[in-house]
């Protein structure tokens, strides 16, 4: 597809499920050793729909439905940088449209140890994820997700 042509809405609808996102931190904040993908770890699971049967009192949960399966670490990759922000990218694999009443997907990305920390970066506070998860329904008028992280600082609280 030649640069600057536009899907038309037709096509849009015809893309498979994707969900995909990025991890945003300011560059004051410092960066993984090495490559930048290696300072998260991003995992998603899948809250499969619960099924409903009849049963002497009525409606009930069918066991096996309705639950969470094993997550999945989502490959990340480093990102060209947006101004004064660094950027991590990722996209999930093998996602689905998920079924009413309760199927949904979670996301959440966490910081891993590979950080190069300065003693006063330490003294004065810690980095943290923000929001810590993404809860995504992918229907069919919403089969393309995207969500976005962000590393925020937080400071030491300290009680006298």
């Amino acid at each position: 597809m030649p640069k600057g042509d536009k899907l038309t809405q037709a096509a849009v609808l015809k893309l498979p499920p994707m969900l995909w996102g990025r991890i945003g931190w300011h560059k004051s904040m410092g960066s993984p050793v090495g490559d930048a993908a290696t300072g998260f770890r991003v995992q998603a699971e899948e809250h499969t729909a619960t099924q409903f049967r009849i049963g002497p009192s009525g409606p009930e949960p069918i066991p096996g439905t309705g639950v969470w399966k094993p997550a999945v670490k989502v490959p990340c990759a480093t990102a060209p940088d947006e101004g004064d922000m660094h950027v991590v990218v990722f996209h999930v694999p093998d996602v689905h449209l998920t079924t009413f009443p309760d199927g949904k997907y979670r996301l959440r990305a966490e910081l891993t140890g590979n950080w190069a920390d300065s003693l006063q970066q330490v003294r004065i506070g810690y980095r943290r994820m923000e929001p810590l998860a993404f809860y995504v329904v992918l229907t069919p008028e919403r089969h393309l997700q995207s969500v976005d992280f962000e590393v925020v600082y937080e400071p030491w609280r300290w009680r006298p």
